[in-house]
């Protein structure tokens, strides 16, 4: 059989797709999988990429694992945190992104958890750019909230003696737990109950 120019440059041409809905995919690949057993090849054949087609798009494993990462948390409860401006309220804001997170553990199909959470437990001390990387990310939360912890002890929101640091570690440490209690199929009222007692137990106020 004779393959025509036209076939040639064709098949050479890196096949068009949509990249948002493709990063979508490859999130919920790495959400079931995990990093390290998801491969690259394993990635290109479940979205119907040729392996040369992803790679010229995003370079490596490790990229598209961030782009998933970033695809991920910007629709997650706690993107609230970053939007709270000095003066406002902060009690209440916490109070909404763990209803939020509630809902979501409780209502998500496959019982996986929170994928931020995940992945930072599974690379969590790994020497690896990946890991390293990740632990960068989960510090910038962790400050987000140490910050806003601090903001609602000069608002009197908190004891003035409530120390922002430990504090955010606890929050940070909760959320883990939180993530982890919720795989196991708990409902939205008890996840919900769990989060308003921690609430009430570092010093916010029910709103």
């Amino acid at each position: 059989m004779t393959i025509t120019k036209d076939e040639k440059r064709s098949a050479g041409r890196p096949r068009s797709f949509d990249r948002e809905q493709l990063i979508e995919k490859v999130m919920h690949l790495f959400w079931d999988r995990g990093y390290r057993d998801l491969s690259f090849n394993e990635i290109a054949t479940a979205t119907g990429l040729t392996r040369a087609s992803l790679y010229n798009s995003f370079k490596s494993k490790e990229a598209l694992f961030f782009e998933a990462l970033r695809n991920y948390s910007s629709s997650t409860p706690d993107v609230l945190f970053t939007k709270v401006k000095e003066g406002e309220p902060v009690g209440p804001v916490f109070y909404q992104v763990f209803a939020h997170a509630a809902r979501l553990r409780a209502t998500e199909e496959k019982k996986r958890g929170c994928f931020t959470v995940n992945c930072f437990s599974e690379l969590a001390g790994d020497d690896s750019q990946v890991g390293k990387e990740l632990s960068v990310l989960m510090e910038e939360k962790r400050s987000v909230i140490a910050g806003l912890i601090n903001q609602a002890v000069r608002q009197k929101e908190l004891p003035k003696g409530t120390d922002a640091e430990t504090t955010a570690n606890m929050v940070m440490a909760f959320l883990s737990g939180f993530s982890l209690f919720s795989k196991g199929g708990a409902d939205e009222a008890t996840l919900y109950s769990m989060c308003t007692s921690f609430l009430k137990q570092i010093g916010f106020k029910t709103p």
